[in-house]
């Protein structure tokens, strides 16, 4: 297979992402208008409806407690939220990937490198690098993707 057809391939490959996003309301009932009112008030995510709460939702022009309480209900039967089991989230932890820092001495610090689908926190004392760290790591990812 030559490289051409290889990205060709990869590229029709469905990419599994760890959210769903707000549009997937649409086929539970909730117009287009409601969609673009939650997208503008920076909820883009069916997840983020799960974890706005109702007197937020509500805050948001135009949304009454009654449209309020049925994009919850559709939100609700689209990501049902629950327990996952240690085989559920080995599962997920196994797309988890290294991100490297650039410095091969941190990097073995880190076991590779900072994780993707987690938090890191960077602390030390004023001029030590925090902010260089911060911001290679940016450009870092960006180049990735």
């Amino acid at each position: 297979m030559t490289e051409a057809a290889a990205g060709a391939a990869a590229s029709e490959e469905e990419v599994d992402v760890p959210y769903t996003e707000v549009d997937a309301l649409q086929d539970h009932g909730i117009s287009v208008a409601d969609i673009t009112k939650l997208k503008t008030a920076g909820v883009s995510t069916v997840e983020a409806v799960n974890s706005t709460t109702r007197n937020n939702l509500a805050k948001i022009k135009g949304f009454s407690e009654v449209k309020v309480e049925k994009i919850k209900e559709a939100a609700s039967k689209i990501v049902v939220a629950g327990f996952l089991t240690g085989t559920e989230i080995s599962r997920v932890r196994e797309k988890v990937l290294p991100i490297s820092t650039g410095s091969k001495s941190l990097d073995a610090i880190l076991g590779g490198g900072f994780m993707t689908c987690s938090m890191s926190e960077i602390f030390g004392e004023f001029r030590c690098g925090k902010t260089q760290i911060c911001h290679t790591m940016a450009v870092t990812c960006q180049v990735r993707l």
